[in-house]
């Protein structure tokens, strides 16, 4: 079971990462040196 939520942690940042990313190319809602705080509005829930 930890070895599943280890792995849905790392999807979720590897995703996040990649829509930073994508947004800063596409010069898309984010600006320059914009740090997202939405690790301070995710939750996860294992059952």
């Amino acid at each position: 079971m930890e070895k599943g939520f280890l792995d849905k942690v790392e999807d979720n940042a590897a995703v996040r990462i990649w829509s930073e990313k994508t947004q800063q190319e596409k010069c898309d809602s984010l600006t320059e040196g914009y740090v997202s705080k939405l690790w301070d509005f995710t939750r996860i829930s294992v059952t």
